[in-house]
């Protein structure tokens, strides 16, 4: 790039991160795409409780930070390993940068770095499709889709809202839901064992029993997480738990006891978190992804004001064939139908395993 009051030309070069976290913090502070996953603080999480290697990487013109790549090198014998960026989210990956010249940047020494470390394949989970990176070499694909509210809007996003959910968030208080952010460990712990028993019904391997105490320890004490729980009559009968940075929100995942579905309580968190983001001046809350077959989920998050855009991925064969991430979202599958059947306490053992690598 050309320096307007010099004449000279600055290269953009790209670099490992250090173990100085400084100036990806300032950087992603100030990026307007940047979510809690590009994070400093997250990479912690990531690293503490799955203990896979953060392989970040900084493109700079001259001593000006223009771009950061976090990366995350994923090994699990004997399954091999992979690059991802990022792993645990479909929408939120690939190069956040000033300019096209620093992403493109980022992606080719992303791919330079997968082959020198030999993983299966590279994937940049972006949530937008990327002009930088086409004719990389990448195989582009649309596999699931991003739901995401509008809070800009304010209190007007209510009116994108259905009336059934508006109606539903009334019952709920009138059927004595009352919904608060937590304030302990303790609230984490009790919001873990109802967490273990929606997951088990699903058919999805949770987290193991690390996650949430570090949760609690890196990102509560900043409100990095936030967990609204759900009481009745002062017992805990549910919650929603959300990733918070700058103007953004995630809806992580929400979970309540079945007993407690028809006091509308899984309503009375969707309307607080809503609530949350618009007086706190949030911009967006990602409700998360879903394949494009489930269609009743999709319909779901858009009752609630969501709008729903393709998740671009961008992925690079290696030494392996990319798989598809379909799979994941099959809702009836044999594996699903077992998992449902297994005792809780071995749920949380194998949760913990395959959650290494199926990221």
């Amino acid at each position: 790039m050309t320096d307007a009051v010099t004449g000279t030309t600055t290269a953009t070069t790209v670099e490992p991160l250090t173990e100085d976290l400084e100036e990806v913090t300032v950087y992603v502070s100030n990026h307007p795409e940047a979510v809690l996953y590009h994070t400093a603080a997250w990479r912690e999480v990531i690293t503490s409780v799955f203990g896979h290697t953060p392989r970040f990487l900084v493109a700079r013109r001259g001593a000006v930070v223009t771009g950061v790549l976090p990366l995350y090198h994923v090994r699990v014998a004997p399954l091999g390993s992979k690059l991802i960026s990022i792993p645990y989210d479909m929408g939120s990956g690939g190069p956040l940068a000033s300019d096209a010249e620093s992403e493109k940047a980022l992606a080719v020494t992303a791919q330079d770095l997968a082959r020198a470390l030999g993983v299966r394949f590279l994937q940049l989970r972006s949530g937008v499709p990327r002009p930088a990176l086409e004719g990389l070499g990448f195989e582009r694909s649309e596999p699931v889709l991003l739901s995401e509210t509008d809070l800009s809007l304010g209190t007007e996003v209510y009116d994108r809202v259905s009336p059934d959910n508006r109606q539903s968030i009334r019952k709920a208080k009138r059927r004595g839901v009352e919904v608060r952010e937590a304030e302990s460990l303790q609230d984490f712990e009790d919001f873990y064992r109802i967490y273990l028993r929606a997951f088990r019904a699903f058919g999805t391997p949770p987290y193991g029993p690390t996650y949430f105490p570090t949760l609690w320890k890196r990102l509560a004490p900043d409100r990095l997480v936030r967990l609204l729980i759900a009481r009745i009559n002062g017992r805990t009968v549910g919650g929603l738990v959300m990733f918070a940075w700058q103007r953004s929100l995630i809806s992580k995942f929400a979970a309540v006891l079945p007993e407690a579905v028809p006091a509308r309580a899984f309503a009375a968190l969707y309307g607080a978190a809503i609530d949350q983001g618009i007086e706190e001046g949030a911009q967006r809350l990602n409700w998360g992804t879903a394949a494009p077959h489930q269609v009743g989920l999709i319909e779901f998050k858009e009752r609630w004001g969501a709008q729903t855009t393709p998740a671009v991925l961008y992925s690079l064969p290696v030494s392996g064939r990319v798989p598809s991430v379909s799979t994941y979202y099959e809702d009836g599958g044999l594996a699903r139908r077992v998992w449902r059947r297994l005792p809780l306490p071995l749920t949380v053992r194998l949760g913990g395993v395959l959650n290494r690598w199926f990221c």
